[in-house]
């Protein structure tokens, strides 16, 4: 059982490390190229709330665990896992926090990136800046406050409180899990359907440069990453996949009860319709499965259109021999135009 036990630990390992690396060409294309233009900030601040949504409940669930496990009064229930930080715990939280650091960083290299030719651009970024900044004053910045100082602890407690005696980030949980289908499904939903509509624009763009001119675009963003994002689609399926079994079997949490004074007969258990049964494990365990899945869809669709781009710029500007005798010419022309305007 131990070396089934390692052995799972270590494919977790695989997996977070495969979904810290899948950030890194996109990263790398924006500080090369020192261009973001085709990435909409809707689809980067979207998802990068998603991420510190993630962040903000894992770190909470894992500070009351290890507070609870602390605990030497702690009454004795019958639970369907043990009350301890184990290492999956630890895992399941580098993951998130690895993915939210990366997510920060492609966010501020594109955001400063953003090509000034851009309509509204600075209140673009003032924008998106305000709305993150806002998010975390309402989600990480209070409960690190919490966790490391003692300046929200009752008035019964003044020193050295436990999480469960804070007022605070409990008041702020219970808020983030009501607005969860919002911010870990719709936003980035909404956000993928945004970027969507930006690679369409620009690929219908494409197609009548292609027609005009003979060089396609450089630095085309988009075009660059619809490998990488493919790859990143197939590594984030994989996860979601595997967050299932990384979670508590959610039917053992329905039918669970506190303990009863035995003298008094015990309650037949609820019974459970698949309906309530997917909206508890998704509301309560599952949602970091499902934003997993929802990201490597909307990736794989990115990607795919980025291929596309690149195959129809491919085509137009190869396409037709009619004018094959002026061709190298007209490049050349092109390509000293651009080199004298600077671009």
């Amino acid at each position: 059982m131990l070396y089934w036990q390692k052995k799972s630990n270590w494919s977790r390992l695989l997996t977070l490390t495969l979904t810290w690396a899948s950030f890194i060409p996109p990263i790398r294309h924006v500080w090369h190229t020192k261009d973001s233009r085709g990435i909409s900030s809707a689809h980067l601040l979207f998802n990068l709330l998603c991420a510190t949504d993630h962040v903000f409940i894992k770190a909470y669930s894992t500070a009351m665990l290890w507070t609870l496990s602390r605990l030497e009064d702690l009454p004795e229930f019958d639970l369907p896992y043990e009350i301890a930080v184990s290492a999956l715990d630890w895992i399941n939280l580098a993951q998130v926090l690895g993915i939210w650091v990366l997510s920060n960083i492609f966010f501020a290299l594109c955001l400063y990136h953003t090509p000034p030719t851009r309509p509204h651009h600075r209140l673009r970024i003032l924008l998106a800046l305000a709305i993150y900044i806002f998010f975390l004053l309402s989600s990480l910045i209070p409960l690190a406050l919490d966790l490391t100082t003692d300046i929200w602890c009752p008035p019964n407690k003044p020193h050295n409180c436990e999480i469960h005696d804070l007022t605070v980030s409990p008041v702020l949980l219970i808020a983030h899990m009501l607005l969860l289908p919002i911010i870990t499904l719709i936003l980035p939903v909404l956000g993928f359907y945004k970027q969507a509509r930006r690679q369409q624009h620009d690929l219908t763009r494409s197609s009548s440069r292609a027609a005009n001119t003979l060089t396609p675009e450089r630095n085309n963003l988009n075009r660059l990453l619809a490998r990488p994002r493919l790859l990143q689609a197939a590594i984030f399926a994989v996860s979601a996949v595997l967050w299932i079994f990384r979670l508590a079997p959610v039917w053992k949490l329905l039918r669970y009860a506190p303990p009863r004074d035995p003298s008094e007969p015990a309650p037949p258990p609820p019974p459970l319709s698949w309906l309530r049964l997917v909206l508890v494990w998704w509301v309560q365990l599952g949602y970091v499965a499902v934003d997993d899945g929802v990201f490597a869809v909307g990736q794989g669709v990115l990607g795919y259109l980025g291929l596309r781009q690149g195959a129809d710029e491919a085509r137009g500007y190869c396409g037709g021999d009619g004018d094959a005798e002026r061709r190298p010419l007209l490049a050349a022309d092109e390509e000293r135009s651009s080199y004298l305007s600077g671009d």
